[in-house]
């Protein structure tokens, strides 16, 4: 017996064990009657205790209710238990799911209002909904905008505040043509309906809430467009949204003060605090570029001709913690220097990494000489004959590297 479809506030309740199952998850139980809900019409499984045992999973299979059993003893076939549903978990859901009725109702309303239709239907119509975490979602036809999404939360949270009561009740297949149900009813035979007040009624088995002044707040958080053509609503409803508030006001406190704006005037603050950090962000790339071509001219101009060709050999550690910033501009003005080999090293939080460069005209493959190095820091790379990169964990050893690199190519000179 389905006990979570009759009283969706009934946690406790005593059942007998019909039959144990072992399954790959672990063992699985079935009683001859059951409150918890298992997973089904985007609403989670319920979660609780049975005698000592935690039930971590719930699934209907036919008319039979499964639960999955966690840490605890495990009762026999025909032994009688106690069932605890976790009340928090179940009465989150509860208002998860009443929310997620009524504000599908209200876009139903507001498409409705501004000419919106689906199969001939107006209104934005709910194809498919997630209530797995706070964040629930909705998929709608029609593409609602901003302004509609603000229309529905406006009529879902007024709708929710007349206190109509929610009303669950089973009638045979038959008799559906005599309620205006929202959506046609995906099973036959007896099919249960959930009605909240005459705001909406459509069949459904999930738990809700007894009166509608329990969702409040409904929030809609944002949307998206998403596969099929449908748009994406997400929203929290309940101690949920309420939670949602508070973490988000935590934070406007904070960045007030800081910002020294007002909560109305922190979008501008932000936007033009971005700007400022995007032109010094440029400004400090052009510094180290400026940086970079300085030494790299410094240290081509002190670099011997060793190699065939009179090809210098520029061979370089930055040691400073800041110079971890210089090294890729350092990099791309050495790869540009005509007939010179560079190679370079930066001690970095991780070890150390390499950059093995020829220039133009050089006619010098460095990956040997990349590989000779790494050998030292315990490190990998590779690349092109005429750059080549890498790093490795032993910064210590950075120095030695570049100097095997350095010996393997002037095994080159004539």
């Amino acid at each position: 017996m389905r006990l979570d479809r009759l009283a969706s506030y009934l946690t406790r309740f005593e059942a007998r064990v019909l039959r144990l199952e072992e399954g790959p998850l672990g063992k699985w139980l079935l009683l001859d009657r059951s409150a918890f809900y298992p997973t089904a019409g985007g609403q989670p499984h319920d979660e609780g205790f049975l005698g000592g045992s935690r039930v971590v999973d719930v699934e209907a299979r036919g008319t039979e209710v499964w639960h999955l059993l966690g840490e605890g003893p495990l009762p026999a076939v025909g032994d009688s238990v106690v069932g605890q549903v976790d009340w928090e978990r179940r009465y989150a859901h509860m208002q998860r799911h009443s929310a997620q009725h009524m504000l599908s109702q209200a876009f139903v309303r507001v498409g409705a209002a501004r000419g919106a239709a689906e199969d001939g239907l107006p209104g934005f119509h709910t194809r498919s909904v997630s209530m797995r975490g706070a964040d629930c979602t909705l998929d709608l036809t029609g593409d609602p905008d901003d302004m509609a999404l603000a229309e529905a939360e406006l009529a879902v949270n007024a709708a929710a505040r007349q206190a109509m009561p929610v009303l669950t009740f089973e009638v045979p297949d038959s008799r559906l043509d005599q309620y205006r149900l929202r959506r046609p009813a995906k099973v036959s035979g007896l099919v249960r309906l959930v009605a909240m007040g005459d705001y909406d009624i459509v069949a459904c088995g999930g738990t809700h809430v007894g009166n509608t002044a329990e969702v409040l707040p409904v929030k809609v958080l944002g949307s998206e467009r998403v596969r099929g053509g449908l748009t994406r609503v997400t929203f929290r409803a309940g101690s949920e949204a309420l939670a949602d508030h508070a973490a988000k006001h935590a934070v406007v406190r904070e960045l007030v003060p800081k910002l020294s704006a007002p909560v109305e005037e922190l979008p501008d603050r932000v936007e033009a605090l971005m700007r400022r950090v995007s032109e010094l962000e440029y400004a400090l790339v052009a510094a180290r570029r400026r940086e970079a071509d300085a030494l790299a001219g410094d240290l081509v101009a002190r670099a011997d001709p060793v190699l065939a060709g009179g090809v210098r050999l520029v061979v370089h550690a930055l040691s400073d913690e800041r110079d971890v910033d210089l090294f890729e501009p350092l990099v791309e003005r050495l790869q540009a220097e005509q007939g010179c080999v560079a190679l370079l090293g930066v001690r970095t939080r991780d070890g150390a990494r390499l950059a093995f460069l020829a220039g133009p005209g050089a006619g010098v493959d460095v990956r040997p000489a990349l590989q000779a190095a790494l050998a030292r820091i315990g490190g990998r790379g590779g690349g092109r004959p005429d750059r080549a990169q890498g790093a490795g964990p032993d910064a210590d050893e950075l120095d030695a590297a570049l100097e095997a690199g350095a010996t393997q190519l002037r095994a080159l000179r004539p």
